[in-house]
């Protein structure tokens, strides 16, 4: 394995990160940087045409309007590179907390799935041309939550850790 295979391998998994992380922060300048402007999502099961990237992303950004907080944790990512193109299937974790009527109770969902990814490298770095989401499994309940730990929740989901002196290095 050369060093630009590295190089690569580290690159893609950088935009895997900034995709989870746009989702999860509202960071949608991030997901701007995942995909190919023509790139196709095909969500298995769910629809039945594939999805361009921008219109998954207003489905995200509307989704995210009534949920509270969101994780993604993407690994176990496999990649084969070819260069300037790339395949590359990953396990997907997620847990989603969604507001419901009552102020007190979420919406919980849990689940796994699989991204099954084409890459292009260009002089913009490497974007998904094509993407194929399968869903392994899905738990979905209400839970009710102390009013001030939902505060909690609720703080944390609105900072912007990327501007924060937390995530800054500061001299």
């Amino acid at each position: 394995m050369s060093i630009q295979d590295l190089l690569d391998r580290a690159a893609i998994e950088d935009t895997l990160h900034r995709y989870a992380q746009a989702q999860d922060q509202n960071a949608w300048d991030l997901y701007d940087t995942v995909f190919t402007d023509d790139a196709a999502i095909d969500l298995v099961g769910v629809s039945a045409q594939p999805l361009k990237a921008p219109a998954l992303g207003q489905f995200l950004k509307d989704f995210n309007a009534t949920r509270l907080s969101g994780q993604h944790l993407i690994a176990n990512t496999l990649i084969d590179l070819d260069s300037p193109t790339a395949r590359s299937v990953s396990e997907v974790l997620h847990v989603t907390l969604q507001r419901t009527d009552e102020p007190t109770q979420l919406r919980v969902s849990e689940g796994s799935s699989l991204y099954v990814d084409t890459w292009h490298r260009s002089e913009a770095g490497w974007r998904i041309t094509h993407r194929v989401v399968t869903q392994k499994h899905l738990d979905e309940r209400v839970v009710e939550y102390d009013a001030g730990f939902i505060t909690t929740i609720e703080a944390g989901a609105a900072t912007d850790w990327f501007s924060t002196t937390w995530f800054r290095k500061t001299s």
